[in-house]
């Protein structure tokens, strides 16, 4: 090992000297216990701000010396630095073919010390190889330009193939988007017939009314004529008049009562499965001549769910001239397809290594189309079949993203949400940005610079997203939520730091229900708060502690499908579960290492049928839970390969796939 790479590790980045009892943060960075992190605690607030990522870390009670000491640093600290082999020169050396101690030179072919007799002998038998190897190359020139009129005519046959495709998308496209329309009319002259029967409604009782008018009008003229008759009227008669006002009193008095019925407003309520669906709108891949559309959809489409059905898919046919064209489609009101993903998914990415060299498969694009009961409904498995989709994940499909702050690139990213569209929208932190990604991980845009001002950030945490597809993000040392539109433009901002109610210390993870309140972590508070839409303060729940509703540093927050709201407890390394109101309902976990134990939880959601996932920052891993907190499945570990975490943050569920904030490594995974 390089003796410098060495010294490297154990140094320190504060004081940038060797490692003095080192001790491990909670965000896994490392520095000395004098004078390093004695002198960065905050003596008022109890705690210590990370020198590398600004995390803000509670002080444990017996001090910074109750942080865990970094035992690998310790490990190295302790081997003495002259054991730590260097490469020198010196000593007689042998030639490695002869043996014999001669004076040598290093072949730079087998980096071996030979004499020069034998450098010249091993040289001469490179050139005989390499005169075999160039007789080999010029051997081969012949099959590459046979392989290379080949691809010409694969070229030619691929732009008629992509054209035909391209032409049965419009083609599937404008007659679904005629349905649309259809549904549309539809849905008009049901809205105006619901407003026509309220308006009677309301015509009748108008109408009720116009005549108790009239009939209180007459009766007070008629009583007031009586009594100008000065006593004339009979008894009888004025009795009779009496009866009749107290009668008419008690009509106003129903009258005038409120009414008990609450006020009713037409509203429309759009499908959300099919908006959050509509991205996926038939697929497009490679197809070889003897696939059958049934193996295509069955295979790709419910691998894993134990079901296997046949659907309708544009698959190509071979024509007079072996080249292939997508027959039509049958007119069905049952399928509507998806959306094509732009994704050409060649046997390369099957894990089959591709033959250039005159490839007789000849392949084609398939276009499929999906069942719109089946499919078009979302990731809707139920049940023990659920579970067994959640005890196969563990391994990845995807990752987006890596270090830098070009656009596709992230610095520390936190928070994720997914829009009804099915894209994910991830909280830039440390590039102080939002980025939206579609849902094959292909950057569409992005919105937010450095700042204080409209729509700029200082290291956002949290994101969340509105049925309508508002973006909600937790502007973090800003101590304020910002709101903005499905393309990122700003609507409003509100919070200032503070404690009082509606002020926010540091907030961190949100949430939206569906009825559009918003839940913020309030960190630094260590409470939630509530706010509407517009940024009114609704209530608070949560004060520091340990007990049953009481929170240490809440991180993210939740809303499941009964409403019920999941908070991360991180300084008590629990998830806590309360109902809509604040009111505490459950909580489980605690810390530790074994499963079903956290250590710092950050990201929670919830999937439809309220099971529960976490982002177990502390052990590198993800937990799920049944929606009681019951373990379910674990999986992750320490490291920077492929399913590896190194910090994880926010969390999020996307049509049956997990997606991770992988933080430390500065990219998002999916499973």
């Amino acid at each position: 090992m390089d003796r410098h790479l060495v010294e490297q590790l154990l140094t320190c980045s504060v004081c940038l000297d060797r490692y003095i009892r080192p001790r491990l943060l909670p965000c896994q960075h490392t520095f000395c216990q004098e004078p390093c992190l004695s002198g960065l605690v905050d003596q008022v607030g109890w705690q210590v701000k990370c020198p590398e990522c600004r995390m803000v870390h509670r002080i444990p009670s017996e001090g910074v010396a109750g942080f865990p000491s970094n035992r690998t640093i310790l490990g190295f600290l302790e081997i003495p630095m002259g054991q730590v082999s260097v490469q020198t020169d010196g000593g007689s050396l042998n030639c490695g073919w002869c043996g014999l101690e001669k004076e040598l030179a290093l072949c730079h072919h087998c980096q071996e010390p030979l004499c020069h007799p034998c450098q010249r002998l091993h040289m001469e038998r490179l050139r005989l190889d390499l005169r075999s190897l160039v007789s080999q190359l010029r051997r081969s020139l012949p099959k590459l330009a046979d392989a290379l009129g080949t691809l010409e005519q694969k070229c030619g046959s691929l732009k008629e193939n992509g054209e035909a495709v391209r032409a049965e998308i419009s083609r599937s496209v404008e007659r679904y988007v005629a349905e649309l329309k259809g549904r549309e009319q539809a849905l008009i002259v049901e809205a105006e017939s619901l407003v026509q029967g309220a308006h009677r409604a309301l015509q009748r009782k108008q109408e009720d009314l116009e005549v108790g008018m009239a009939t209180i009008s007459s009766h007070c003229d008629c009583v007031d004529s009586s009594l100008a008759d000065n006593g004339s009227l009979p008894s009888t008669e004025l009795w009779q008049l009496l009866k009749q006002s107290e009668e008419l009193i008690d009509q106003v008095r129903q009258l005038e009562k409120p009414e008990q019925e609450r006020p009713k407003v037409l509203s429309f309520v759009p499908s959300a499965t099919l908006y959050s669906n509509v991205v996926n709108f038939g697929s497009v891949s490679w197809a070889t001549k003897d696939s059958t559309p049934s193996q295509l959809i069955s295979s790709s489409l419910y691998r894993g769910q134990g079901v296997q059905r046949s659907y309708p898919s544009i698959t190509s046919t071979p024509n007079a001239i072996g080249m292939y064209t997508p027959p039509s489609i049958s007119n069905s009101s049952t399928l509507l397809p998806r959306t094509a993903t732009n994704t050409l998914t060649s046997r390369t990415q099957a894990g089959q290594r591709p033959n250039t060299l005159g490839s007789t498969d000849s392949q084609t694009l398939v276009i499929e189309l999906l069942d719109i009961g089946n499919y078009l409904l979302g990731f809707r498995l139920t049940g023990h079949s659920l579970l067994l989709h959640y005890q196969e994940k563990g391994c990845m499909k995807c990752k987006i993203g890596s270090k830098g702050s070009d656009l596709g690139h992230f610095t520390w990213p936190r928070g994720v949400a997914v829009t009804p569209e099915g894209h994910l929208v991830v909280a830039d932190s440390s590039n102080h940005r939002v980025q939206i990604f579609d849902r094959g991980g292909r950057f569409l845009r992005s919105f937010g610079s450095y700042g204080s001002s409209e729509g700029e950030f200082d290291c956002l945490a949290g994101v969340a997203v509105s049925h309508q597809g508002w973006i909600i993000t937790a502007d973090r040392y800003n101590h304020r939520l910002q709101v903005f539109d499905s393309v990122g433009r700003f609507i409003r901002a509100f919070g200032r730091e503070g404690a009082c109610n509606g002020n926010l210390s540091y907030p961190w993870g949100v949430a939206i229900d569906g009825m559009g309140f918003i839940y913020v972590c309030d960190k630094d508070n260590h409470r939630l708060q509530l706010f509407t839409l517009d940024g009114h303060f609704v209530c608070k729940f949560g004060q520091r502690g340990t007990g049953d509703g009481q929170l240490d540093q809440p991180h993210y927050v939740a809303i499941g499908p009964r409403n019920q709201v999941v908070v991360s407890d991180s300084g008590n390394h629990r998830v806590q579960i309360f109902d809509k109101s604040g009111r505490f309902v459950t909580k489980f976990g605690c810390e530790g290492t074994a499963l079903g134990q956290f250590k710092y939880p950050r990201g929670v959601a919830l999937d439809h049928e309220g099971n529960i996932l976490v982002g177990d920052s502390g052990n590198n891993r993800l937990q799920l839970f049944r929606p009681d907190g019951t373990f379910l499945q674990a999986f992750g570990s320490w490291g920077s390969g492929d399913g590896q975490v190194k910090g994880l943050e926010g969390v999020a569920f996307c049509a049956g796939d997990i997606i991770v904030s992988d933080r430390e490594n500065h990219r998002i995974q999916r499973f």
